[in-house]
């Protein structure tokens, strides 16, 4: 056997669930997804529990923006989630846990006519926040970090923002040249202890805030010139006359 051929066979293997393997696409799994996940799965099985993006998309033949589309997308949809945790080394280390894909197999094998309704229940809420990601991402004009698309997640899942009132944020955070999604929590905490949690809420309150601020300046005062109105005599039409 060929030296080359020989180390190609002990490279090693990926193990893979032929139960995924046939029922990917009925949990929501795009052909694209799943080519990124396999990718993913290839260097975590050999010890790198948080492979670089940039890896992967050289192995796909894409761009690592793409790949990061692609992992938010899977974050959207409860598939992938991001992890903290204590290494040997004693630091904290992230890694991405893809155990969410087993989870919703498991459901689609015990219940799959609840599976599938729950899947377009997924789809049809993943499309305002793909948008969201999409938006924030061209805005800033680069790619988002395993980091922030969770943070992004968060505003969905934990916070229960409207992406609407997300989007009004990006642009307040876009007008005042500020991309970074620190300033948009701010944003979105003061909107949301001031009670305003529709785009309605928020757009009447800021024109609120423009008129009131028009309202509080001072008038300039009307300046004599070649245009300024004559001024009225004080005196009775005919009394100059009388006087002379």
């Amino acid at each position: 056997m060929e030296p080359l051929a020989h180390a190609l066979i002990y490279d090693g293997e990926t193990t893979l669930s032929n139960a995924l393997l046939a029922h990917y696409r009925e949990i929501g799994v795009t052909n694209d997804e799943f080519l990124v996940y396999l990718q993913f799965k290839r260097l975590m099985d050999r010890g790198n529990q948080f492979p670089d993006a940039a890896v992967v998309a050289k192995s796909l033949g894409e761009s690592s923006n793409t790949v990061f589309q692609r992992l938010h997308e899977m974050l959207a949809k409860k598939l992938l989630t991001i992890e903290s945790v204590t290494g040997d080394d004693q630091k904290i280390h992230d890694r991405y846990n893809f155990d969410g894909l087993y989870d919703k197999l498991v459901v689609a094998l015990k219940q799959p006519e609840r599976a599938q309704a729950t899947q377009n229940e997924t789809a049809t809420k993943a499309n305002p926040r793909q948008k969201v990601f999409t938006d924030i991402q061209q805005e800033f004009g680069r790619a988002l970090s395993p980091i922030e698309m969770e943070s992004i997640s968060k505003w969905f899942d934990e916070d229960h923002y409207d992406p609407d009132v997300i989007g009004l944020a990006l642009r307040e955070a876009v007008l005042r040249q500020v991309y970074n999604l620190t300033y948009m929590d701010r944003i979105l905490l003061n909107w949301q202890k001031r009670g305003l949690k529709t785009p309605v809420q928020v757009e009447a309150e800021r024109q609120r805030s423009i008129e009131q601020r028009l309202n509080s300046e001072p008038k300039p005062k009307r300046q004599v010139g070649q245009n300024a109105k004559p001024k009225i005599p004080l005196f009775k039409i005919g009394e100059e006359n009388s006087k002379q």
